[in-house]
């Protein structure tokens, strides 16, 4: 997109008119959403009415009204966009192959005062008057070849699949290529993944005219990197190829003197190495296009010396180290006996820009196995949390250059999910440690109790998991050689007087020793030697560290570094005075000496930071021989937190008298310096919908204290979740008809659509964010007889009808915005029509106000609170979408 000044819409009355563009995707998919942008506009863009659909062909501007699908904004029909912003549509479903085109109507009321849009479409696009959107038929269409106001539109995939950005100037954008052909080097490239059956797609930002260093067309390509290329949804490669423009201008503008000439060069190897530093500090792979040649160009008449500087260029991009691989286009299309101009069947006639058949022959020269292998370099900095929403209490290993990770689980059930990564930053779950319920006995247990603190460890290929199920049974672990796979029954361990924090520790000797916190608010570490294998401890655990004195000495883990034991609590509570304290010895029984700079770290006496209540946790060595620390925060708004305790990473280093040092001594922070962190490497984004199509429920969603077999169903009827409330409710220490997953996110959008009819009260079914069986908001269906929608609050045990409005047949889309301090709810009718329900603020839910350890679960739920049948409650989809980076 640009705003150069003669991207104006097309000669036209556009007051009261409709915009038809087409535009092909590269992926297969059937979810797909619409960025609208007005970023270069300078007054609100209002769109009155969207759609997508198929077109009936290129160059036509008719649509298969079989495909056509509304787009809707936040639930709404039109838009009105700020200026400098852009909006996403709501998702819509429409099934597609690979290369498909699709075609997106908006009716403007008026035309925008500015336009963003791109000059350099190669693709016919048509206008009509009226509000146009859902016609199948224009006979009286106008055409022209532009776009306008699309930014981007998204096809969900799954997280295997790549998105590559190319960005450039007029030979990516297409020229010489043909009107409607869809035949620019990316097209060829797109058709190449497919063909070679490579999981990725590609989006073009080319701009016509574009430069690395000065505004063209647009703006010059250092400062629109950040936006059109890392900006974009799941983007995990960039492939650059720019300079021509940069190149020619000098030339043209007869600024050839030598000493120019070197600036140039050093000024353009300067700005490539700040875009690719960007990018890996995205944990995106770059890959540099060489210049393709242009020495018989009319336009810019290079000489010798541009030559010189090509070449120049060139050569330092295939050598130096600075892209994670090439892309020589210059050696694909470039004659071999006169290499400063193109093949004669490679150039389209201006010397300058390739032919068809030359984007084919650059499409060829991508070297997808380095696309398909790259890994990022270590980016420079990261993002806590690393782990966003209730991650409380993680422990790590790892094997070989992977890592795994445990957080606690309380009363949610499957329990103890399980991470993984490559890179310390990014994590993806695989799996839960406790997946039945003779792993995990929950029933009867009240919310914050269940499973507290796991331990995670690797021994000769085997895992442990060792935890504490605090009313059901004390500390037990588990074992599996697959820790995304199933995991062995519980081992007890039958302790008389045993706390909870258990930790495990194997010595070099082949002893195990088993640490554990000692109970009560002073209870200090004990611990005891422990044979695996058998299922038992060897002795009574006995007291090795009362920790320095501040309550509830807990999460101990026992390292040997160097010869030397250490042993990593935390003290003073798992709230706002929480600290990290560390001691070693000679022994793993001790004396321990305390670090006289205990504690090492701790933000209780720093309430301005955005971090706080930060403890509990694990230390881990990377492969590359960096130490890391993972431990629990929040992040607090005027001290309340309500998403729940988050995992966060730091770097750790050893001070001259071989003590850990957590961030070379400072506070944490919201982004983080990345020095020595494992080359990065991000996992594809989760998809936003869950259409329950699959066999099993995703690893996200969690139930209460049980399987809640019987209660719900993805195989009665096809493609939904189905419910089947009873009379065990939100309200009870049970395990009710309830499907939730974390809040992850601050800002963020759930939404859902229910088909229930309630027969009798007081049949419920509907949306839900839970904090405990006291705490939680619920937009609800209820009503026999007349449907209506309620929003429901219940804080510290008052359950309270906040709004209650009457509700029409048919299905409803319940939804939930996120914002730090409220949330905002609404529906969407089966006619289509969409309410404002009402507002509540999110610090009742909070740990502070609500009481717990855990934090706020989004999803579904149904209930017949007085018993009795009850018709099923058909969820056809939920979404959970983060509105934050």
């Amino acid at each position: 997109m640009v705003p150069e000044g003669q991207n104006v819409l097309p000669e036209a009355d556009w007051k009261d008119a409709t915009l038809r563009q087409y535009i092909r995707v590269s992926l297969p998919g059937s979810r797909l959403r619409l960025r609208i942008s007005n970023v270069f506009g300078t007054a609100p863009l209002a769109i009155e009415a969207a759609t997508l659909a198929r077109p009936v062909a290129l160059a036509r501007p008719d649509i298969d009204p079989a495909t056509l699908r509304t787009l809707t904004f936040g639930g709404r029909a039109g838009v009105t966009i700020p200026a400098g912003a852009e909006y996403y549509s709501d998702p819509v479903t429409l099934e597609h192959p690979a290369g498909a085109d699709l075609a997106i109507s908006l009716h403007y009321k008026d035309a925008p005062a500015r336009q963003t849009g791109h000059p350099g479409s190669r693709t016919t696009s048509f206008t009509a008057k009226g509000n146009r959107v859902a016609d199948a038929a224009w006979p009286d269409a106008a055409k022209f070849v532009r776009w306008y106001q699309i930014a981007d539109l998204e096809v969900e995939a799954p997280r295997s699949v790549g998105v590559v950005s190319a960005i450039g100037d007029s030979i990516t954008d297409g020229a010489g290529t043909t009107t409607d052909g869809n035949d620019r080097w990316t097209d060829a490239l797109a058709a190449r993944f497919a063909r070679e059956g490579h999981r990725m797609g590609i989006v073009n930002t080319g701009i016509g005219g574009g430069r690395l260093l000065r505004d063209g067309l647009g703006p010059n390509l250092v400062a629109r990197f950040d936006r059109d290329v890392l900006g974009r949804s799941g983007v995990t490669h960039a492939i650059v190829l720019i300079g021509v423009n940069d190149l020619g201008s000098q030339h043209r503008n007869n600024e050839d003197t030598p000493a120019a000439r070197a600036k140039l060069v050093e000024d353009m190897q300067s700005a490539f190495r700040q875009v690719v530093g960007r990018a890996h500090a995205k944990g995106v792979c770059v890959t540099g296009g060489t210049i393709v040649p242009y020495g018989t160009s009319g336009y810019y008449k290079p000489n010798e010396l541009n030559e010189a500087d090509r070449q120049q260029l060139n050569a330092w991009i295939r050598t130096s180290g600075v892209f994670d691989s090439v892309a020589d286009f210059d050696a694909a299309i470039r004659d071999p006996q006169q290499p400063n101009r193109m093949r004669t069947e490679h150039d389209s006639g201006d010397g300058l820009h390739p032919s068809p058949a030359g984007y084919r022959a650059m499409a060829d020269a991508v070297p997808l196995a380095a696309l398909q292998g790259c890994t990022s370099p270590p980016p420079s900095s990261y993002r806590n949390p690393v782990l966003t929403g209730f991650h409380a209490d993680p422990s790590l290993c790892r094997v070989g250059s992977d890592y795994y990770l445990a957080t606690s689980s309380f009363e949610y059930f499957p329990g103890v999910p399980i991470y993984h990564s490559k890179d310390l930053v990014h994590w993806r779950q695989i799996g839960h440690a406790l997946t039945r319920e003779s792993q995990l006995p929950l029933a009867g247990q009240k919310a914050s109790k269940g499973i507290f603190a796991p331990t995670l460890r690797c021994q000769g290929g085997l895992f442990y998991m060792v935890t504490t199920n605090v009313d059901g049974g004390g500390n037990f672990y588990v074992t599996t050689r697959d820790p995304a796979g199933e995991w062995s029954e519980p081992v007890w361990l039958r302790e008389k007087d045993g706390w909870m924090d258990p930790s495990l520790f194997f010595d070099d000797d082949g002893t195990v020793y088993y640490t554990r916190h000692g109970g009560g608010r002073n209870g200090g570490v004990y611990q005891a030697r422990i044979d695996l294998k058998a299922g038992k401890l060897l002795e009574d655990a006995k007291l090795i560290w009362p920790g320095t004195g501040g309550i509830w000495p807990e999460g101990p883990h026992l390292y040997k570094i160097d010869g030397t034991y250490y042993l990593l609590i935390s003290e003073g509570g798992t709230s706002y005075g929480h600290m990290l304290t560390v001691a070693r010895s000679k022994s793993p029984w001790g004396p321990f000496e305390a670090n006289p700079a205990n504690p090492i770290l701790t933000h209780r006496a720093r309430p301005e930071l955005p971090l706080q209540a930060i403890g509990h946790a694990d230390l881990v060595q990377a492969e590359n021989g960096s130490w890391w620390i993972v431990l629990l925060g929040v992040r607090s708004l005027e001290r309340n937190h309500h998403i729940g305790r988050e995992t966060l990473l730091a770097p750790v280093t050893w001070d001259a008298q071989g003590w850990p040092v957590v961030n070379g001594g400072r506070p944490l922070a919201l982004q983080m310096a990345a020095e020595r962190l494992p080359p990065s490497a991000p996992w594809p984004r989760e998809a936003v919908r869950d259409e329950f199509n699959g066999p099993r429920l995703g690893l996200q969603w969690a139930h209460l204290r049980g399987p809640a077999t019987g209660l719900w169903s993805l195989t009665e009827r096809a493609g939904t979740l189905r419910l089947k409330g009873s009379q065990q409710t939100l309200d009870d220490a049970a395990t009710p008809a309830f499907v939730a997953r974390r809040q992850e996110h601050l800002r963020m959008r759930a939404a859902t659509q229910l088909e229930f009819s309630p027969t009798a009260e007081p049949q419920m079914a509907g949306l839900v964010l839970r904090q405990n069986e006291d705490n939680y908001y619920a937009l609800r269906v209820a009503g026999a007889g007349a449907r209506r929608i309620e929003l429901v609050t219940r804080v510290k045990g008052v359950t309270a009808v906040r709004e209650s409005q009457p509700l029409g047949a048919g299905a409803v889309t319940l939804q939930v915005e996120a914002f730090p301090e409220r949330y905002d709810f609404s529906i969407r009718a089966a006619d289509g029509t969409t309410r404002a329900i009402g507002s509540a603020p999110t610090q009742p839910l909070s740990s502070e106000k609500a009481g717990g350890f855990t934090g706020v679960f989004v999803g579904m739920y149904a209930s017949a609170a007085s018993g009795g049948p009850m018709p099923p409650a058909d969820f056809a989809w939920f979404d959970y979408e983060p509105l934050e980076n």
